[in-house]
């Protein structure tokens, strides 16, 4: 009877080491950690419009803030204005508010392109004279992935008394910091 007690031991532990254990701190099979929506996001895409099927890309940051249920955006964007004989560089900045359904954020952003005046400069640079442009009004609808990967579908049209044609915009990126500061690697003790 010893030697039989013995072996089923030996072999409930070789069953034991052949499957593993799971390590104590381990989620729950099928939980799933997010990242969290508030944070700065990296984002590029295009920006086509409706009419003539023309198109410009856009990169830049977005900030995003959760504050319950709903959420505040803002963002400075580049891109090109196309004028004359060549496109000049243009900045996009505005802010954005909306609701907050799961990971998905729907909302109205408020933005305006500002030009340099100046050729060739970038309309950021200190001193330079800039031209502001028409303001638009988007609705937006914003899919944030539980790993910090993000995807912004906006329609564009020009607030009220504007002049501007639609166009629809379509981003994609990732989220790189928290609330707008960089996230640095973690040193560890020694």
């Amino acid at each position: 009877m010893q030697g039989r007690t013995f072996v089923q031991l030996a072999s409930t532990a070789l069953f034991s080491i052949a499957c593993g254990s799971a390590p104590e701190d381990a989620a729950p099979e099928g939980a799933e950690t997010s990242v969290p929506i508030s944070g700065m996001y990296t984002v590029e895409g295009v920006t086509t419009e409706t009419a003539s099927g023309h198109q410009r890309k856009l990169a830049g940051t977005i900030i995003l803030a959760e504050e319950g249920p709903r959420y505040t955006a803002t963002f400075s964007l580049t891109t090109t204005y196309p004028g004359g004989g060549q496109s000049l560089p243009a900045e996009v900045i505005g802010k954005g508010e909306g609701s907050i359904e799961g990971r998905t954020l729907k909302g109205t952003n408020h933005t305006q392109l500002v030009v340099a005046t100046v050729p060739g400069v970038d309309p950021g640079f200190a001193f330079i004279p800039r031209m502001v442009s028409t303001r638009i009004v988007s609705t937006s609808v914003t899919r944030l992935a539980p790993d910090g990967s993000v995807e912004i579908e906006l329609t564009n049209a020009p607030d009220e008394g504007e002049d501007y044609s639609p166009t629809r915009t379509v981003l994609n990126g990732r989220r790189v910091s928290a609330a707008g500061v960089a996230s640095a690697p973690r040193s560890t003790p020694q």
